[in-house]
């Protein structure tokens, strides 16, 4: 990597949330998990062989109405423009479980349907964990900026097609391993991307 501005860092290993792992296998909430149901044998297949990589960079924010100045690009998104508004720069980041989260995904569902949908939760969960783990360090790195919530692209009216930029701009494949198909797709399959907006706390008012 030769750009100064991309940071790299691997998250660390998080507690598995099993309530959100069923959350995304789509069991409902209050609804009593099946004994049957082969969830610890898949946390344990997965246990201390996922490490998350992201790659992040900031970068300065121009905004007229839904016409925003990125940085990296230029968007039109009234939602984007929403969650942005005051700030006055950006942090675009890349995160994903790997290849081998998708190869374990892959293994579950030659073994069943229940085996593969609970792996696919389980990589959900270690990326989406990974994500806030990162979040939460960014807000460490910036305590002089209020953080807004991530916002990735294909959410609202935010075009799935700035994934294109995102990346490039990130050198994805060179510094996290990530790639994106011709349908747009993110490879490996359990990534994501997001913008967040950095507000100076000075500049806010106190409710």
């Amino acid at each position: 990597m030769n750009d100064p501005s991309l940071h790299t860092l691997i998250l660390p290993e998080l507690p598995f949330d099993k309530r959100e792992i069923l959350r995304y296998a789509q069991i409902p909430k209050n609804a009593p998990v099946p004994e049957s149901l082969p969830l610890d044998i898949c946390l344990g297949e997965v246990s201390g062989k996922i490490r998350c990589r992201a790659v992040w960079a900031r970068f300065p924010l121009s905004a007229s109405g839904s016409e925003l100045d990125l940085g990296f690009s230029f968007v039109s998104s009234r939602n984007l423009a929403h969650r942005l508004e005051g700030c006055c720069d950006i942090v675009l980041f890349a995160c994903t479980a790997g290849y081998e989260m998708d190869r374990m995904i892959g293994r579950a569902s030659l073994r069943s349907p229940v085996n593969g949908l609970l792996m696919h939760a389980i990589g959900a969960e270690r990326v989406e964990g990974a994500c806030d783990e990162l979040c939460r360090i960014l807000g460490g790195l910036f305590p002089e900026y209020r953080l807004t919530e991530r916002f990735s692209p294909g959410y609202g009216d935010l075009p799935l097609e700035l994934q294109r930029d995102v990346l490039r701009a990130l050198d994805s494949e060179k510094t996290v391993g990530i790639t994106l198909t011709d349908s747009l797709l993110m490879q490996p399959a359990k990534s994501v991307t997001a913008i967040i907006g950095l507000k100076e706390k000075k500049h806010e008012v106190d409710g």
